[in-house]
């Protein structure tokens, strides 16, 4: 089931966050998204949040800060489904494109993210740390519209 997160969430969110993401974020970091009223969803099994995706919506477009799905149920379609359900949020909103950047590594994002059609527009070097120095982000983008172009 997939529902808006809350901050009684928060604790689901950073054991999921560690996990999976090679610089996590902080609890101060999700608190701040929460305090900014970002758009977050979860997605709940048996009341167990398994996975997550947190948004910026504005009037005229959408960017995924961030998505993690616990390890052990990646490669379920949870993910797919998570972004899925904030692109209908960003439509029903209003929004015309969604952007999200993701790290040069990052193979199996970057093949979802194909999947679903977002289109690579752009990078932003040393975007991300790493334990040893930072690493570049591709910047990914979809319209949510057939009449709104993609930028390049």
């Amino acid at each position: 089931m997939i529902r808006k997160y809350f901050k009684s969430d928060l604790q689901s969110l950073l054991e999921i966050e560690q996990a999976v993401h090679v610089v996590p974020w902080t609890a101060d970091t999700f608190k701040i998204c929460f305090q900014s009223g970002y758009d977050g969803w979860v997605v709940a099994l048996e009341k167990k949040v398994i996975g997550f995706v947190i948004v910026a919506l504005t009037s005229h477009e959408c960017h995924i800060l961030n998505v993690g799905v616990a390890r052990q149920h990646q490669h379920q379609g949870w993910g797919r489904q998570l972004l899925q359900h904030a692109l209908s949020q960003a439509r029903l909103q209003g929004a015309g494109i969604i952007y999200l950047e993701v790290r040069r590594s990052n193979n199996r994002a970057i093949a979802l993210y194909r999947k679903m059609k977002f289109h690579l527009v752009g990078e932003r070097k040393n975007y991300y740390p790493t334990q040893s120095g930072n690493e570049d982000a591709l910047i990914f983008a979809k319209s949510l519209h057939t009449n709104i172009d993609i930028p390049t």
